[in-house]
């Protein structure tokens, strides 16, 4: 039986949400440390798995190029990890605001929502979302947002 490697071998690489994930961990352990880098077993307690997940996943994206990574040392993002790992965080950032501002559900709602949303939209949609979203929460969209506090059970303040 043909390993995962062999069977992949040839095909473009494309990161699954899991490996997203992991991007995003690091990106957000390397901005809350000094040193602006993450350890594994700071990654797999935010992520909530054990240590051979984190490096195998570590080695997969170490292989591609998104981070450097070696067992003695801490982990950091290279270029294009940072970058992938930014427009994760800013599909998460748009879609709980969407969600929570625009479609008023609950902050820890919204934000796990947003999570297993992230890793299936493209950049183009998020745009969209996020425009939608500004103009939504606009003051002068009042009608609209008192519509929406009305099927959804809010009271919405008086214009």
């Amino acid at each position: 039986m043909k390993s995962e490697q062999e069977h992949l071998e040839g095909k473009p690489f494309v990161l699954t949400a899991s490996l997203e994930d992991y991007l995003e961990a690091i990106y957000q352990l390397t901005l809350e440390d000094e040193h602006g880098h993450a350890h594994t077993r700071d990654i797999a307690k935010q992520l909530n798995v054990k240590m051979p997940s984190v490096s195998n996943a570590l080695g997969i994206l170490r292989t591609h190029g998104y981070l450097n990574y070696d067992n003695n040392y801490p982990v950091t993002l290279t270029e294009q990890g940072e970058f992938e790992a930014k427009r994760v965080v800013r599909r998460h950032q748009v879609l709980s605001a969407f969600l929570g501002d625009v479609l008023r559900m609950n902050f820890e709602s919204a934000s796990a929502t947003a999570c297993r949303m992230e890793h299936v939209m493209d950049d183009a949609l998020v745009e969209r979302l996020a425009i939608l979203t500004k103009e939504l929460t606009d003051p002068q969209s009042v009608t609209l947002r008192r519509r929406l506090d009305e099927a959804f059970g809010f009271s919405s303040p008086q214009a």
